[in-house]
């Protein structure tokens, strides 16, 4: 698939969804699942980012960009109480973007999405704008 670093204006009905896979950041960064993600990370990506990262990083759980798993946009995002729509606007679409905005996924061609398996420590320039509590646990989380 030929890489396209902007969305789809529409989102397809099916998303072809492959791991990135980034040995340093998966040995020294942050799981989906982790306290990290939880309280730094969803203040940048706000709550739908999270849970569509989460989501999305256990369907390529194990998996190699090779195989794309396919995962039905409406069914993810009605899931998670974001709506049907598909459109440029619709909640998914600014979620996923969002998710690309920040590194966290990439778009691949008109339907594949690129998702990271773990993620690095907030980049410094958006940490500084986050309140106490992500700024603290970040400090406390990173220096463990």
């Amino acid at each position: 698939m030929q890489q396209s670093a902007q969305a789809p204006h529409e989102l397809p009905a099916v998303l072809r969804v492959t791991p990135i896979i980034d040995p340093v950041v998966e040995a020294h960064g942050f799981g989906p699942n982790s306290a990290y993600i939880e309280y730094v990370w969803l203040a940048v990506l706000g709550p739908s980012g999270t849970w569509v990262y989460r989501r999305l990083n256990a369907v390529v759980a194990g998996r190699t960009a090779e195989h794309p798993v396919p995962v039905n946009v409406v069914d993810l995002s009605r899931s998670l109480g974001l709506g049907a729509g598909t459109g440029r606007n619709s909640i998914m679409a600014r979620t996923l973007n969002r998710l690309v905005h920040f590194g966290v996924a990439r778009w691949i061609g008109e339907d594949g999405l690129a998702v990271r398996r773990a993620l690095a420590p907030v980049p410094a320039r958006q940490l500084a704008r986050l309140s106490f509590t992500p700024q603290d646990m970040h400090t406390r989380l990173t220096a463990q």
